[in-house]
């Protein structure tokens, strides 16, 4: 049995998370996560993670050509967003979606199957402007190869004039 490369990349974002509840996220991903194969999102209980379900994004995969449709918006990303983008794709509520970083990783998590985690000032404005964002793409599959679902955390931080907070890439 091969150890699915998604456990070694969520060891090296856990070294890197500074959000208590985003690593709590990803330390239940890992408890949720077989050997060889991804989590599907039946095995994902809400409740096992009460205290980040505010800043969860739950989004469905569809392709040929990639869409993304925002199933669940956690109450604290509707707050930051000051819309709740629930039921509607990416390309609908985005200008330009598909050069967005918001698109695009969310298409390279979907083809590679691997976590997606950044740290930084976010390209995209939001209630608290172009202040520090910390994220993470989970991948969840059905048949536990094809991505079907992305399970997202994000943790929005008030701008504190930290120096050397990078842009997101």
């Amino acid at each position: 049995m091969n150890r699915h490369p998604g456990l070694d990349s969520v060891e090296g974002i856990l070294r890197k998370a500074r959000n208590p509840e985003l690593r709590g996220l990803l330390a239940y991903w890992v408890s949720i996560h077989p050997e060889d194969r991804l989590p599907a999102r039946r095995d994902f209980d809400p409740l096992k993670v009460r205290k980040a379900l505010p800043n969860i994004v739950l989004t469905d995969v569809e392709r040929d050509p990639y869409r993304f449709r925002i199933r669940l918006m956690g109450t604290a990303v509707v707050a930051a967003m000051q819309r709740d983008f629930t039921g509607r794709y990416l390309d609908e509520v985005w200008p330009d979606a598909r050069n967005q970083l918001l698109v695009r990783h969310r298409v390279e998590v979907a083809e590679t199957g691997l976590p997606n985690y950044r740290y930084g000032l976010s390209p995209t404005p939001f209630r608290l402007g172009f202040a520090p964002l910390e994220r993470v793409f989970l991948p969840l599959a059905e048949d536990g190869e094809r991505v079907d679902m992305i399970l997202s955390m994000i943790a929005y931080m008030e701008r504190s004039g930290e120096p050397g907070v990078p842009p997101i890439t």
